[in-house]
């Protein structure tokens, strides 16, 4: 990059003029402007006439009296400024080991302040010795524990900070080499893993097959639909971009543009979108903000990775637009741009420019809903990216870096991206970083380079895709009876008979025992740790013997079309509007720019509508009880089967309607029936009995109305007042009993 030229000071300036005349020639203005004043002239002559000039000085629009400056000279702290900078992340991390040096301290009865005062590495050591050895934090909570020496090092580095940060000075030189030794020395004692995480790039190619399972997968229900597009769309947005997640789950609509744009070679008129993250990881202040562009590609290949469609899908569910009249994907292709002009913007109403548009869902008294402040959080983006990995047999573990990894390596790659143009994208000092931290550690095609023969980029690339390991066969969850079998543990056992004797004690009174709940809690918390223990062992398996066993099959004469294999979730096994959502979505491109805009739009339209669309989230595990009847439709045979399926749906509403209206004890929950959002079968599911309903009743819906809440049913199209409003409601209409009552103030 072309450094600008400084300019020279002047040969003929005189002596007198150096004085200041550097600092004065910065804010210069004579060229521009003829006033005898200049702006940022200062005027020196305060003397006793132009007292009354001065009067503003103490006016009453000044923020703080005299008295108040005068004490920031006299009594500030000298101590606040010279903390450091850091994000909140960090300083929950610096917090952390703070705390850890506490207890550590009121372990071994000593005085932490005395402590820091007089640091040692024997001291040191013990205490890193110490943290080897938790197995439960605070309220009893059981901890991981560090697995790897680069964690005991990050935990080394972190504790410099804490020590600078109590005592204003840094630890000497000696003390560090000491400690290194020292960590080694306990990295080799417990077996800690020297072993860096790979880090896996996710090429467009894997991205593509990521996304498509993630509309088309009916093995993982998200709790509501807007979750399923806002992953698609913070992949692409990542994928394209390579910002660090915080960065993205930070966006909110004023950092986003949407303009109309008028193509310069005469063809139709392009969707732009840019997007600013101002969030970016700080370190001793911020950085400047970079503006991402995004141009409409007209005939993509695959809509699957346009984030125009998810993103502007999100924008009309939330009625984002500032034009009232602009509600429809559909108007977008009506809109021109005045002549003279070269852009419409599409601006947005001010009321929504601090919503963040990747939220967080809440569960409501009548389901999940969206927040509308609430930003998503990383660690469910990162457990939701796991899964979809899972489900579609990838070997490693997705990761929202994984796509940062691979945008790297693209911009480094490219001949249109400079070292320096890169630095500022990643926000990196410099391209050591990138070096270090996101240049794979994988060679290239060696024997053609050496042997000066062409190498072979696209097999290379095939290499190093994630894809490369996918295997759809391999277990991603446990079945139900392998779900049951971690119940044969001696410790889950033991903790089972526990809790069944407190409730034989108790009567049905034990929930009310101060530590029932806890070991409700306990109980939970192992079987989550086996099952995930179950998994892994299941998986582990799977990649050692299945390849001995295709290769046997194989020899021994199995051919691949003899084996059925496990196909991707069929399309008609998805709710309707899932199914929308993915014939829309997935598409060939048009053969007109008019086709092309309707099957963009249509996507659009699709994508909104999914929004809306709760999916209810995780299914409860079978308990081995009698299998519950669905309300479900049926098929008549017709010549047009999905008229027919909306037909016998609509029927089967109708009856659920009439159910709950007649039914002196229904099975039906009236809430659920009314909730439109919800999946037909769930709308319409037909309990065991009426006790299981008012269970239901209690726990998704009463169990989540709080004060304040606007209650309403949905069924008789009425409001209501308040929660006994609702259960009184629940009992006199729809036969639904609860007999809980609340005291009304």
């Amino acid at each position: 990059m072309r450094r600008r030229q400084q300019p020279t000071p002047s040969s003929s300036s005189s002596a007198s003029d150096s004085d200041g005349s550097d600092i004065e020639s910065c804010f210069d203005t004579r060229d521009e402007t003829d006033a005898e004043t200049e702006p940022t002239d200062i005027d020196t002559d305060v003397d006793g006439d132009d007292e009354p000039d001065l009067k503003w000085i103490a006016g009453e629009e000044n923020a703080h009296p005299p008295e108040y400056y005068l004490d920031q000279e006299d009594n500030s702290d000298k101590s606040e400024d010279e903390d450091e900078d850091y994000s909140d992340g960090s300083l929950l991390l610096l917090d952390m080991i703070e705390d850890q040096f506490d207890r550590y301290c009121k372990y071994v009865r000593k005085d932490p302040a005395r402590i820091m005062q007089a640091l040692s590495y024997r001291t040191l050591k013990a205490f890193f010795e110490w943290m080897l050895n938790q197995r439960q934090g605070k309220g009893g909570r059981r901890l991981a524990g560090i697995k790897s020496a680069s964690t005991l090092g990050t935990y080394w580095k972190v504790f410099r900070l804490v020590y600078e940060r109590a005592t204003r000075e840094k630890i000497e030189g000696k003390l560090n080499r000491q400690m290194h030794r020292v960590l080694r020395k306990l990295a080799k004692k417990y077996h800690l893993s020297t072993k860096k995480r790979e880090k896996t790039a996710m090429y467009v190619e894997d991205l593509a097959e990521y996304l498509q399972t993630n509309l088309t997968t009916t093995k993982k229900r998200f709790t509501h639909g807007r979750q399923r597009i806002q992953l698609a769309l913070f992949c692409q947005l990542a994928g394209f971009s390579g910002n660090r997640p915080s960065a993205l789950l930070k966006l909110r609509y004023r950092d986003i543009v949407v303009t109309l744009l008028r193509d310069p070679n005469s063809g139709p008129h392009r969707i732009l979108i840019e997007f600013t993250c101002e969030f970016t990881k700080q370190f001793l202040g911020t950085k400047d903000a970079i503006k991402f562009v995004l141009p409409e590609i007209i005939f993509d290949p695959s809509l699957i990775l346009s984030p125009h469609v998810f993103l502007l899908g999100l924008i009309f569910a939330d009625r984002a637009f500032a034009a009232p009249n602009l509600r429809f994907a559909t108007q977008l292709s009506g809109l021109d741009i005045r002549p003279g002009c070269q852009q419409l913007e599409l601006l947005f109403k001010p009321s929504m420019l601090d919503v963040p548009i990747f939220r967080k869902s809440v569960k409501t008294g009548y389901g999940y809903e969206i927040s509308p402040y609430e930003p998503l959080t990383y660690p469910t983006l990162l457990s939701l990216m796991k899964v979809i990995g899972l489900i579609l047999g990838l070997l490693d573990p997705t990761r929202p870096y994984c796509l940062r990894y691979n945008a790297a390596n693209e911009f480094n790659k490219s001949g249109d991206v400079t070292d320096a143009l890169q630095n500022m994208m990643l926000q990196h000092a410099s391209i050591d970083t990138f070096i270090k931290h996101y240049l794979p550690r994988r060679s290239g095609d060696i024997r053609a380079i050496v042997s000066g023969y062409e190498p072979q980029k696209d097999l290379m690339r095939a290499a190093s895709r994630m894809t490369r390991w996918i295997d759809p066969g391999r277990p991603h969850a446990l079945t139900v009876e392998q779900s049951r079998s971690v119940d044969n543990d001696r410790r889950l056992r033991k903790l089972l008979a526990l809790r069944a004797k407190w409730s034989h004690r108790y009567k049905g009174a034990a929930m009310k025992q101060p530590g029932y709940q806890s070991l409700g809690s306990a109980i939970v918390n192992l079987r989550q740790r086996l099952r995930a223990t179950l998994l892994k062992q299941l998986r582990d398996k799977w990649d050692t013997e299945h390849p001995v066993d295709e290769v046997e099959l194989q020899l021994a004469g199995l051919k691949f079309c003899d084996n059925p294999g496990i196909s991707m979730p069929i399309i008609d096994e998805m709710p309707p509007i899932q199914k929308r959502l993915a014939e829309t979505v997935m598409t060939l491109p048009g053969t007109t720019v008019v086709e092309e805009f309707c099957r963009r739009n249509a996507a659009i339209e699709a994508v909104a509508a999914y929004c809306h669309f709760q999916e209810g989230g995780a299914v409860a595990m079978p308990r081995g009880r009698p299998s519950t009847q669905k309300a479900g439709p049926m098929m008549a045979k017709e010549t047009n089967p999905q008229l027919a399926a909306a037909e016998a749906e609509k029927q089967a509403l109708s009856n659920a309607m009439l159910l709950v209206f007649t039914e002196k004890r229904t099975t039906t929950c009236f809430l659920c029936l009314g909730e439109q959002s919800l999946p037909f079968q769930k709308r319409t599911f037909k309990f065991a009995s009426p006790g299981d309903l008012t269970k239901h009743f209690k726990r998704k819906h009463l169990a989540r109305i709080k004060e304040g809440d606007r209650l309403r049913c949905k069924v008789c199209q009425m409001g209501l007042q308040h929660k006994n409003h609702l259960l009184n409601h629940a009992e006199s209409i729809h036969g639904t009993v609860l007999r809980v009552r609340d005291p009304i103030a």
